[in-house]
């Protein structure tokens, strides 16, 4: 038996939950699925979540879109200074809804968004803008908590834990 999340997410057509993903090298496929055709949305809670962890989590998300060949869209500067740092230049600067707007109406090239570092109630509403305006366009929560508006979501685990399997994404994606 599937795990399977219990909220269901804000979809007008129905109860349609998010697809929890818990085996890393399915995460991986469905990323190598899309790849050259994701963008990944960096949000500003990211330094939160590296104090806690200890390690820098938005140089591996980088790390995982420079693997799939995707793009990044940040709003936060100092975010933005990092990924300067690593040398990465496929990215936007633009707010978070103004990027899911773009994404909503304007995407001709985009197939996967992927979230990750946004609190967990904007997060809701900008993966709910995407299913009411854009159902086309699968999205990826790559959060330590579950998003029941996505396609997809990861299940809900202690950041220690989310890290390694963060880690353990970017070594699969290397192999495939």
């Amino acid at each position: 038996m599937a795990l399977e999340y219990w909220l269901r997410g804000d979809i007008p057509t129905g109860p349609i939950k998010a697809a929890v993903l818990t085996d890393v090298r399915k995460i991986a496929e469905t990323l190598v699925r899309f790849k050259g055709s994701t963008v990944l949305l960096l949000g500003s809670q990211l330094s939160l979540i590296e104090e806690i962890v200890g390690d820098k989590v938005v140089e591996r998300l980088i790390k995982i879109v420079e693997i799939i060949d995707g793009d990044a869209i940040v709003s936060d500067s100092k975010i933005v200074q990092r990924i300067d740092a690593v040398g990465y230049r496929r990215y936007k600067i633009l707010f978070p809804l103004e990027a899911v707007r773009s994404l909503s109406y304007n995407n001709q090239k985009y197939k996967l968004a992927l979230l990750a570092g946004f609190k967990y109630s904007y997060a809701w509403l900008l993966l709910n803008h995407i299913k009411h305006y854009n159902p086309s366009l699968y999205t990826l929560s790559l959060d330590p908590y579950p998003q029941p508006n996505a396609t997809w979501t990861l299940p809900p685990l202690p950041l220690q834990i989310w890290f390694k399997n963060l880690m353990q994404l970017i070594d699969t994606l290397k192999t495939l």
